[in-house]
C-alpha cells in the first residue's frame, strides 16, 4: 500500500512505479483492486499516468482509461503544471495525447483540455510548437477556447501559428472569432507572417484584422 509523505500526499507504490515506468498494464490492473494506490504520485507529482504518458505506453494508458478513477488521474497535475495530456503533447508523444483528448472530449473535461502548465503554455500552443498540425487541428475542433490563451511570453497559438509557417493552423485559428493573435515583445501573428515572408499567411491575418477592427468602429 502507498505511503503517505509529509504533504498529505500519497508517495507512488514501486510496483505501480516499475509497472507504469515499463507499461504492464496487467500488473497496474492488479495493484489498481487497492482503493486509492492508483493516485499515488513521484517526488515531481507524477502520477502512474503521467509516467505512462511521458514514456509513451499506450496500451498502459488506454488501460486506465477504463478505471474507475480514471477522471481523477486525468486532472491530476505535476510540479511543472502538467495534466497527463500536457505531459505527453510537451513531449511529442501524438498518438497518446489522441487517447487523452478524445476521453477528455466524450468525458467532457473541457477544463483539462484547457490546463495551461507553469510557464502558460496549453496542449495547443506545444503541438504547434513542436510541428504537429493534424493533432493542433484536433485540439482546435475538440476545444476552441484553446486559441484564446496566451503564455507568460504573451505568445498565442495563432503568433505561434504564424512564427512556424503552419498555415492550416493559422487558418483554422482565424476562424475563431476570440483567437487570440498576441506575441512576445509587443508583436502579433500578423508581424510574424510579414517577418517569414508567408504571403498566405500575412493575407488571412491581414483581412482578418481589417474585419475585427472595422467592426468595432
Amino acid at each position: 500500500m502507498a505511503a503517505g509523505t509529509m504533504s498529505g500526499e500519497a508517495t507512488m507504490d514501486r510496483r505501480l512505479l516499475a509497472a507504469a515506468a515499463s507499461g504492464d498494464a496487467a500488473s497496474m490492473k492488479q495493484l489498481a483492486l487497492d482503493p486509492g494506490v492508483l493516485l499515488g504520485t513521484t517526488p515531481p507529482g507524477n502520477t502512474c499516468l503521467h509516467v505512462s504518458c511521458i514514456l509513451e505506453h499506450e496500451e498502459f494508458c488506454r488501460s486506465i482509461l477504463t478505471l474507475d478513477q480514471s477522471p481523477a488521474l486525468v486532472s491530476a497535475v505535476n510540479k511543472d503544471g502538467e495534466t497527463p495530456l500536457l505531459a505527453a503533447v510537451t513531449r511529442g508523444h501524438v498518438s497518446v495525447a489522441s487517447i487523452l483528448l478524445r476521453y477528455c472530449r466524450d468525458q467532457q473535461l473541457s477544463q483539462v483540455i484547457l490546463k495551461q502548465d507553469k510557464r502558460g503554455f496549453n496542449a495547443l500552443h506545444h503541438a504547434i510548437r513542436r510541428g504537429h498540425t493534424m493533432l493542433a487541428l484536433e485540439l482546435i475542433e475538440a476545444e476552441p477556447a484553446l486559441s484564446k490563451a496566451v503564455n507568460k511570453n504573451d505568445e498565442s497559438p495563432m503568433f505561434i501559428a504564424a512564427m512556424r509557417n503552419i498555415t492550416d493552423v493559422c487558418e483554422k485559428l482565424l476562424e475563431i472569432p476570440y483567437s487570440a493573435h498576441s506575441g512576445t515583445c509587443g508583436l502579433n501573428a500578423l508581424h510574424a507572417a510579414v517577418r517569414n515572408g508567408n504571403p498566405g499567411i500575412r493575407v488571412s491575418i491581414r483581412d482578418a484584422f481589417t474585419e475585427t477592427y472595422s467592426l468595432r468602429s
